[in-house]
């Protein structure tokens, strides 16, 4: 059985997606309000994507992508998300489960093979959708409500998840799903677009309102034995273990260090031009405007460092990527808090002003308050960096770390 990891872009590839990258983050900007405000989901975004090849953007090159790595997928990322961070976030989803699936060897070696030549050959997108109505994240464990249920040599899945971004144009969808006669064991399924797979519009957010998160239906729908990708047990993970998707965490991540740095950008630029008649002077050259600035861009120039650092710490160590796991929890609770943060500072630079929907500046304060609930959260992923502390410093005393 043969697998394939993606590693890194070859340097001429990534300058050309680099820029790339900030191009259509400039055209997305320029659509992103009136998709805010109707709650739409970017088509034209999406179409823009596919005629430039990105959906294959971690599909490993062997397999005629351009085999970029977590690092190269965070910095490009973060790029399209400052121009509409509801386009970055869905796009992410589609990045993250082929770099995952790309990284993990952990799909069947020729179903990964011919998902990648389709997602090649015609921009198919894939998202894992796992969260439920009734189970919530599935990051703390528990047993879905959707079931699969064994009919001759293949499946039959019935049940609803929720957050499915992308879901308007989803080709194809990994279901994890009860297994009936199996206790305590969930299978993961690749679902095609078929019948019995249906979306029920239900996105109606805060923030991030394009990235079509709509509900999933499956009722009955056949699954060949070859598309149950892997079984995993449903118990609650080790609390002193943390099995952090680095894919989904730091990609995720990039999108809101994206969202919190178009806020501070939106913000200096007003700065620079805002000249009250009382003051006589451009906003930007009074003191506490300079500070607020100040400490937004620390903020963000720190998290950014903390995010290349563990993302490139996992695609040039594979052997310690087990070991990573609470770098990369670390990593999301940092940079989603410092995005939230820097946006604050932007709202206050601007004023008053920054409220009004004429400002991209409100678009991006709500949208960057979403990283807060995207798994682990920060109470979860404090919680257990606090345990592995606790428990380091027992082991340097020799005692035992208290439990409970």
């Amino acid at each position: 059985m043969v697998y394939y990891r993606a590693m890194s872009l070859a340097a001429p590839r990534r300058t050309q997606r680099l820029a790339e990258a900030d191009a259509l983050a400039a055209v997305f900007g320029r659509r992103a309000a009136a998709l805010d405000a109707e709650a739409a989901f970017p088509h034209a975004n999406v179409d823009d994507l596919r005629a430039a090849g990105w959906p294959a953007l971690v599909v490993p090159r062997d397999l005629g992508g351009d085999g970029a790595g977590l690092l190269d997928t965070v910095r490009l990322v973060e790029r399209l998300a400052a121009g509409d961070g509801s386009t970055a976030l869905a796009f992410a989803m589609h990045l993250q489960t082929v770099g995952a699936a790309a990284a993990s060897r952990g799909w069947p070696a020729a179903r990964f093979a011919a998902v990648c030549r389709d997602v090649v050959a015609r921009g198919a997108l894939v998202n894992a959708c796992a969260s439920e109505p009734e189970l919530g994240s599935p990051s703390r464990g528990g047993l879905p409500r959707t079931v699969a249920r064994r009919v001759g040599d293949g499946w039959r899945i019935t049940g609803r998840k929720s957050f499915a971004s992308l879901a308007p144009v989803l080709d194809y969808v990994i279901v994890p799903a009860a297994l009936d006669g199996e206790p305590d064991t969930i299978g993961r399924f690749l679902v095609t677009r078929q019948p019995g797979v249906s979306v029920v519009e239900t996105w109606d957010s805060m923030g991030m309102r394009s990235t079509g998160s709509h509900d999933l239906v499956l009722e009955e729908v056949a699954v060949p034995d070859t598309d149950l990708l892997y079984r995993q047990s449903a118990a609650a993970p080790d609390p002193y273990q943390p099995d952090a998707n680095a894919w989904f965490t730091l990609v995720v991540s990039a999108v809101y260090l994206g969202v919190g740095q178009a806020a501070l950008a939106a913000a200096l630029r007003y700065a620079n031009t805002r000249v009250p008649t009382a003051l006589g002077r451009p906003i930007a050259t009074v003191d506490a405007v300079q500070r607020r600035a100040g400490r937004a861009d620390l903020a963000l120039t720190a998290a950014r460092a903390l995010l290349h650092q563990v993302a490139g710490m996992w695609d040039r160590a594979p052997a310690q990527r087990r070991g990573r796991g609470a770098d990369v929890v670390a990593a999301k609770i940092h940079v989603t808090n410092a995005a939230i943060d820097a946006a604050g500072e932007a709202m206050r630079i601007v004023g008053g002003a920054a409220v009004r929907r004429d400002l991209p500046l409100e678009r991006h304060f709500r949208d960057v308050q979403a990283g807060l609930f995207h798994p682990p959260s920060d109470d979860q992923g404090l919680a257990l960096l606090g345990r592995l502390a606790l428990r380091r410093v027992a082991d340097d005393d020799g005692a035992t770390p208290p439990h409970g």
